[in-house]
């Protein structure tokens, strides 16, 4: 990240009172559906307090989780203690990946994409990873389709980044298709800014995202 230390420090902060936010019910919703398709060896960018553990299927070979915060990972161990398969939780900055090419069957990010400075150079990472046949799973908040509102995301943004280190008017699904990556949007929600995405990276050069 451009700049780890000072979103470690805002996460660093957040992390004891993070799990005493109730998440929307949209995100619990779309993280039911589209982590359930999780196979294989996983490997989570930005795994939080953890989260998204219990809508992974149980017969993962493995789950490894990455986190700018060490905050938020003391908090991912104690959810992780029951899971039935595996569990490895670091502390990353991970824009890059500290992983051998190939390592994965999915990637997956829950609200982590927004707050990366350099989204083509994560993308590229992902990339890079993942078996062939491998997939990314990531639920976001992106610029909004409607112009009112996305102009308002536009206006805010930059005090959005300030305070919580992530960015409210990002295009992911436009950038993972420019990074090569055939992107299905699977689920949108709150007037389309909440959305759950299926990204592969393409092989056929005449394959184009959806």
């Amino acid at each position: 990240m451009a700049q780890p230390d000072r979103v470690r420090a805002l996460y660093d902060r957040r992390a004891r009172r993070y799990d005493t936010v109730v998440d929307p019910a949209w995100q619990e919703r779309l993280r039911g559906d589209l982590f359930g398709r999780a196979r294989g060896e996983v490997l989570e960018v930005g795994v939080g307090t953890g989260a998204t553990f219990p809508h992974y299927p149980a017969n993962l070979v493995s789950l490894t989780g990455l986190d700018v915060s060490e905050g938020m990972l003391e908090l991912a161990r104690g959810r992780a203690a029951p899971l039935p398969f595996p569990v490895r939780l670091q502390a990353a900055d991970f824009q890059t990946l500290p992983f051998p090419a190939a390592s994965f069957d999915t990637v997956t990010s829950s609200l982590a994409l927004c707050g990366i400075p350099d989204p083509a150079l994560l993308f590229s990472e992902i990339r890079r990873v993942l078996r062939p046949g491998g997939q990314l799973l990531a639920l976001e908040h992106i610029r909004p389709p409607n112009p009112l509102l996305a102009a308002l995301a536009d206006l805010g943004d930059p005090l959005y980044d300030h305070f919580v280190g992530c960015h409210f008017n990002r295009r992911t699904p436009e950038l993972l298709a420019q990074a090569g990556f055939a992107v299905t949007v699977v689920r949108r929600t709150f007037f389309g800014i909440g959305v759950a995405l299926v990204a592969e990276p393409i092989t056929n050069p005449d394959r184009e995202a959806r």
